[in-house]
């Protein structure tokens, strides 16, 4: 019969970790993206920075991609 309980060799992570964790990676997945030129997700990296998700938050940093040539993003957010 098996133990209900938790095995001892299985470290249990906080679900906060694990879901701050997959926000850095979506914002590290959304940075080579808009990197790569796709509109959209110059768009919401734009979005990220502004609201801090997934990096901490700088409103000045995503007035900064215009200068990265992320015009989109930039207009989007103005908007």
């Amino acid at each position: 019969m098996e133990s209900s309980g938790a095995d001892s060799s299985h470290h249990r992570v906080p679900l906060s970790e694990v879901i701050s964790d997959c926000v850095k990676r979506w914002f590290q997945d959304t940075l080579r993206e808009a990197k790569s030129g796709d509109v959209s997700m110059q768009v919401l990296l734009g979005q990220m920075y502004y609201s801090g998700y997934g990096v901490p938050r700088d409103a000045q940093k995503w007035k900064s991609l215009d200068d990265k040539g992320f015009k989109d993003s930039v207009f989007c957010l103005e908007s």
